[in-house]
Formats: C-alpha cells, sequence, structure tokens
C-alpha cells in the first residue's frame, strides 16, 4: 500500500468524521454500488433518487431494487415494506457469499438518499432517517455528490455509509471517474457512555472485506496522476465550494424573479419545501446546483443550444457553470451547477438565450 494513498484516505476520513475511507474508480455511485457488490440477491436497496431512476434500474435488477415516493421516513418504511421477500421472515444467518464469511447476514436492507438530489434539488432530514433506519435495521448509504464532503457530513447526522463521486473535489480534473466511499465510527463514547452500533459495524465489515481494512488500498483504486489530483483538490475544496454555493445562490435568485421561469428550486429560497432542513443539515450554505422549469414553450435542449454560457461539454465539477437537461432535451427542465466563473455573466447568458428563444431572429 502505497503511503500517499494511505494519506490520503485518512485526510478524507477525517474531513468526513469517518473511521475509514477509500477510492474506487467508477463513474457515480450507483456503479461503485454494484462493483464492490455490496448488494446480495437475497438483499434489499431502498432507494430515492428519481433524478437517477436508470443508473440504478441498469446495476440492480427489480429483485432487490425499490424506489421510495419521497425522502421521508414513512416513504422508506412504506417501500421496505413493500419489498419484503414473501418468504422472508426478517434477516436470516447464514452464508451470504465467500466475501462475508461464515454466519454472515443476508437478506439485508440497504437505505440510501442524497443529500441534496432529486428533481428539485430536495434535502432529507438525514438525522431523522437514520434513526428511522435503525429502528428498520437498515443500513443508511448517502449519496453526498452535490454537496460535497465540505458541504454536508451526513456521518454526523447518523448516516452509516457516504459516497461522493469526487468531480467537484477534483475540479472536473481526474484522468477516470472517481468515487469516495467512507464509513461511520461504530463506537462512541468512553466509560459508562461508550455505545456501539452494529449498523455502523456491520457497514465496516462489508466495505472492508471488499476493499480491505482501515485504510487499505487492495482493488478497484485509483491511479497515482488521479491521487495527486484528488489530494490537490481537497487542499482547496473549502474556497472552491464556497465559490459555487455563492455563485448559485445569485443565479437561483435571478431565476426566481424571471417571469418566464415558471419554477425555480433551490434549498436557499425560502420558496423551496426543504429550507428548514436545509438549513440545519447543509454547511455553508446550501449547494452549487439549481433546478429550473423553463416556460411551457421551450425546450432543455434547445434552450442549452442557444445559451452562451451553457457549457454542457465541459468536464462536471470544474470552473466553468454548466447545465444540463434534468429529463431530457424535450423536457422543460434544467439543472444548473454554477461554476467559479462571474454568476452575473451566467445571469447575462441566460437572459440573452430566454430572449432569443421568445424573439427568434427572422430568417
Amino acid at each position: 500500500m502505497s503511503e500517499a494513498f494511505k494519506g490520503l484516505a485518512e485526510a478524507y476520513a477525517s474531513l468526513q468524521g469517518a473511521r475509514s475511507a477509500w477510492f474506487v474508480r467508477a463513474r457515480h455511485v450507483p456503479e461503485t454500488i454494484a462493483k464492490l457488490g455490496l448488494i446480495g440477491p437475497s438483499d434489499r436497496l431502498v432507494v430515492r433518487a428519481n433524478d437517477f431512476t436508470d443508473a440504478y434500474l441498469h446495476h440492480f435488477g427489480n429483485g432487490v431494487l425499490t424506489f421510495a415516493m419521497d425522502q421521508t421516513p414513512e416513504a422508506f418504511l412504506d417501500a421496505t415494506r413493500s419489498s419484503a421477500h414473501p418468504a422472508a421472515g426478517g434477516p436470516k444467518e447464514g452464508h451470504a457469499s465467500y466475501a462475508d464469511g461464515a454466519g454472515a447476514r443476508y437478506d439485508r436492507l440497504f437505505w440510501l438518499v442524497n443529500s441534496i438530489g432529486c428533481r428539485g434539488l430536495r434535502v432529507p432530514d438525514i438525522r431523522v432517517l437514520a434513526e428511522a433506519a435503525r429502528e428498520a435495521g437498515a443500513i443508511l448509504i448517502v449519496d453526498n455528490t452535490v454537496a460535497s464532503a465540505w458541504g454536508c457530513q451526513p456521518l454526523s447526522l447518523g448516516a452509516h455509509i457516504v459516497l461522493e463521486a469526487l468531480d467537484r473535489v477534483a475540479g472536473g480534473a481526474l484522468h477516470a471517474k472517481a468515487v469516495a466511499i467512507a464509513v461511520a465510527r461504530s463506537v462512541s463514547g468512553k466509560g459508562r457512555k461508550r455505545r456501539t452500533d452494529e449498523l455502523a459495524h456491520r457497514a465496516y465489515c462489508l466495505l472492508a472485506q471488499r476493499l480491505g481494512g482501515e485504510f487499505s488500498q487492495l482493488v478497484f483504486n485509483v491511479d497515482d496522476a488521479d491521487l495527486a489530483i484528488i489530494s490537490e483538490g481537497l487542499q482547496t475544496l473549502g474556497e472552491r465550494m464556497q465559490r459555487h454555493t455563492d455563485h448559485a445562490r445569485v443565479i437561483a435568485e435571478y431565476l426566481a424573479a424571471h417571469p418566464l421561469v415558471p419554477q425555480t428550486c433551490y434549498p436557499g429560497l425560502k420558496s423551496h419545501p426543504d429550507h428548514d432542513v436545509a438549513a440545519r443539515t447543509l454547511m455553508h450554505g446550501f449547494g452549487p446546483a439549481v433546478d429550473f422549469e423553463l416556460a411551457e414553450r421551450m425546450c432543455a435542449g434547445t434552450f442549452i443550444k442557444r445559451c452562451a454560457a451553457s457549457h454542457r461539454d465541459h468536464p462536471a465539477g470544474g470552473s466553468a457553470t454548466r447545465l444540463s437537461p434534468l429529463c431530457g432535451d424535450e423536457s422543460h427542465y434544467i439543472r444548473l451547477f454554477a461554476g467559479l466563473d462571474d454568476p452575473i455573466d451566467i445571469v447575462d447568458s441566460l437572459e440573452r438565450a430566454m430572449r432569443l428563444y421568445c424573439n427568434p431572429p427572422h430568417a
């Protein structure tokens, strides 16, 4: 194991308040979970990610995958009940696979939610969801990609595993996509106040059996060049993410006041349904992303082509503001990730594109 990898894993674990951390070469969170084989054929995975449905359907079959209708504990419990195996009487003891070892549990339950995600950039109350997960015997996984480790620390809120695609950490400069994984500490307190979280311990064992012990580097690791980029990115993450977040707020406030934008979704706006939850869940602001809806006569794909500052082909997480159609080119929905560029220039570009759409030049 390289000392560079160990030091970087320790630094990321410290940032997340984690017991251990690893880096996996993968395009996104669902591919990472599938690649590691965390979800077995007798396990159940309940997911709330309606902006990433296709990716989960691609990697997980209907036998293990169920979508929650909302990010609330009630929605996850309803989805869990609907996904229960008819013959299952709860988790059983048995030999799940050679990787899990003798006596391992199968018919395990996993809940997965985004710290910021879904259409409308919803923000779940991770503390409340984590408590419900414990009572249900579910390992709670949080996709922290949009917020980043700088913007949210799900493990401190009760999550067991946090995954983050490293586009923003690396400033869009990775040669190959990578995802960071961090797992919660299973023991807290001292003496009579010492507590053990069995689900957190189980989560650590699942990951360690596949990736090696604490801060190990056995498989799926990124190459040295990308490790160096991630290391450099962590040192500047706070400064860059603060600018991303501040710029997103400026753009969101402009869009919220625009007559041609029926709806703007940004957790920092008081009109957002999760504004209060976001204020006590997120850190340093409300994230770098803005969802907005165009007027019905506008199509997302055409609008993006006419917006000079859309930067659709630029790398995710990079310095340029980036627009993409949230539900396909023919939809009316756009997701904007604010960059390090001047938000006033972005606002001007959006304004010009809207005017051009409404008043196209005569042939």
